[in-house]
């Protein structure tokens, strides 16, 4: 079991990576097609490099209008595991108090989700596998577990367009219509994709979720069955694990939905409140 002390972070911007000073983060991730988001603060930033991000990412309004990366790593001593990869969207640095602080957000593969455009017709009997190959081009994100997604179409029977088709339009949506129409459910982590057979879960280890564990406080679930469970900060808790939940009246396989990560290298928040489905 990982050991959940002996904090560790960095964060890195474009090709500049900051390790030694304060910043906090909140983190959101879920599993529907659209970008996931972040929110990034760092206390007392040289002038230098607070020109260099603000050069990077101009106060435009528009969301994702450079496709900077910008990486968040954190976790522990001996398990620290890269909790964001997104596009750069805004900076902005203010005093405040004696302190300078700079505020920067994010979008997971944002600036394509966005913009990208697919044109393309496909003869009858196409694989679907080239459609969805050619959305993770236009889009710029890696292929994830793309290739083991097309394992389980074409023993399924089902990985082929029968008829032909076309793709026009929206590279992001035309993906999701293709990710339905096969059954799946598509999103964006790290800048790569995620497919999950509607309603399953990812392949893996289920993650147990118990006091000593990490756990903070006592589960609850929702009047839509929802349950929401506060942790520390735990390698591999992300959306679409399956986590096995031991409270003292909650406990069961769930299904992770949705993710906030929340850290403060100088405070205490360092946790993930965790939303998941019965599984």
């Amino acid at each position: 079991m990982t050991t959940l002390f002996g904090r560790e972070a960095r964060v890195t911007v474009g090709t500049t990576e900051f390790t030694s000073l304060d910043f906090a983060f909140e983190i959101e991730k879920t599993l529907k097609p659209k970008p996931n988001t972040c929110e990034l603060t760092i206390w007392n930033l040289r002038e230098d490099h607070i020109a260099e991000l603000e050069l990077l990412a101009p106060k435009t309004g528009k969301a994702a209008v450079t496709g900077i990366p910008c990486k968040i790593e954190a976790g522990y001593k001996d398990a620290v595991s890269q909790l964001w990869l997104g596009d750069l969207r805004t900076v902005e640095t203010a005093i405040e108090g004696p302190d300078w602080v700079t505020k920067l957000s994010s979008g997971d593969g944002e600036k394509a989700w966005q913009n990208a455009r697919l044109h393309v017709a496909y003869g009858p009997k196409t694989a679907i596998e080239t459609a969805l190959r050619a959305a993770a081009r236009a889009l710029g994100v890696g292929e994830g577990n793309l290739a083991k997604v097309v394992s389980k179409l074409k023993i399924a029977g089902s990985a082929v367009f029968p008829a032909g088709t076309v793709v026009s339009g929206s590279a992001s949506r035309e993906l999701v219509e293709i990710a339905r129409s096969a059954d799946l459910e598509v999103s964006i982590q790290d800048g790569a994709l995620q497919f999950l057979d509607r309603g399953k879960a990812l392949a893996g280890q289920a993650i147990r979720l118990a006091p000593e564990t990490g756990m903070i406080g006592s589960p609850t679930v929702d009047n839509k069955g929802i349950l929401t469970v506060k942790s520390l900060i735990i390698p591999d808790l992300k959306p679409g694990a399956v986590v096995v939940v031991e409270g003292r009246r909650i406990k069961g396989n769930f299904r992770a939905t949705k993710c906030v990560w929340s850290g403060d290298t100088a405070g205490e928040d360092w946790t993930i409140t965790t939303e998941a489905e019965r599984y």
